[in-house]
């Protein structure tokens, strides 16, 4: 397999749900911008969930993406530096993030394929 799956949740800072919130309302907005970046990181596909345990809000990103892709923090692009913002704003750096164990993939075989075609130079 020449690519990872990764599902991470963060926690966002006590009385920055709003501005989280926007957050995901700019890359919803910008979406197109944010689908131009990812090429250059080796996404193939990235997810952003969202929950509530109690009274916290929690931001999780389902990811599949080439292995030793460059960095989102490197990136020209401003919708990233926008992304990067509000990341610095908003999650806690004092919440471990919580990771999720890959277990198994599901993934038909011409999408599997179609996601090993993009890792070749």
């Amino acid at each position: 397999m020449a690519y990872k799956t990764e599902f991470t949740t963060f926690a966002v800072k006590k009385g920055k749900e709003t501005r989280a919130e926007e957050w995901m309302q700019t890359l919803i907005a910008r979406r197109q911008e944010c689908i131009q970046t990812l090429e250059r990181e080796g996404m193939h596909y990235e997810c952003i969930f969202k929950c509530f345990r109690g009274d916290r809000m929690y931001l999780s990103w389902f990811s599949v993406q080439s292995i030793g892709g460059p960095d989102v923090q490197d990136s020209p692009h401003p919708i990233d530096k926008t992304h990067l913002e509000f990341w610095n704003e908003c999650v806690d750096q004092d919440v471990l993030p919580e990771d999720h164990e890959h277990v198994v993939s599901f993934v038909p075989v011409l999408v599997e394929q179609a996601v090993l075609q993009r890792d070749v130079p």
